[in-house]
This record gives structure tokens, sequence and C-alpha cells, in this order.
């Protein structure tokens, strides 16, 4: 992998995936012990329009790091000949692995 040999896309590309190991390891922790349906989705007015379980996090999860993964290979397949779409797909990462914690504690937090 040439792309995390530069120290730029390996930071980036480094943080979206510490933030995604820590998003999994406080699901883990805070979700272990709860066997009720959870709220997943939340409507101010219509109330709760969406239960699932734990595993339904955890799909959530399993979509982030897929969509991860595509990102990283995605930007060692254009490193080369497009440097700049390459950071749009380490940044874009990192976001998107923002938003899945961002999401996920406040999932926890109603529950």
């Amino acid at each position: 992998m040439n792309i995390l040999k530069n120290r730029n896309f390996g930071i980036i590309f480094g943080l979206g995936l510490g933030i995604l190991i820590l998003t999994i390891l406080v699901v883990y922790l805070r979700l272990a012990e709860i066997t009720a349906p959870l709220i997943i989705h939340f409507d101010a007015y219509k109330g709760i329009d969406f239960l699932g379980d734990r595993f339904d996090v955890f799909g959530i999860l399993a979509v982030a790091l897929t969509i991860f993964l595509v990102n990283l290979a995605l930007a060692e397949f254009i490193f080369d000949r497009q440097r700049f779409i390459s950071f749009v797909f380490a940044y874009v990462s990192l976001v998107i692995a923002t938003l899945i914690l961002i999401s996920i504690s406040v999932i926890i937090s109603i529950n």
C-alpha cells in the first residue's frame, strides 16, 4: 500500500480507523448487557419509529467499516494519478467515522 507510506494519508486514515475502533469499543461496553429493544430512530413529531437490537447497531458499524475500506481502496487506486481525489476520499472517510461515532453515541444516550 503506497498510500499509507505517505505521512498525511496515514494520519488521516489512521484517525478514521481509530474513531471506528473507539466506536466499536463503546458499543461493546455500553450495549453488552442490554437485551431490550433499542430505539434506533426517534422523530420529534411521530415519536419512536424504528426499534432494533444490538445487532442492528453492529450492522451500522459494519457498513461504516465497509465504506472506510472502499474509500481506502479507491484512494490507493487513484493515488498516483490524482492526489487531490485521494485526499477527498481520506477526509470523507474521517467525516463518516466521526458521524457514525456521533450517531451511535446518540443511540446509546437515548437508551
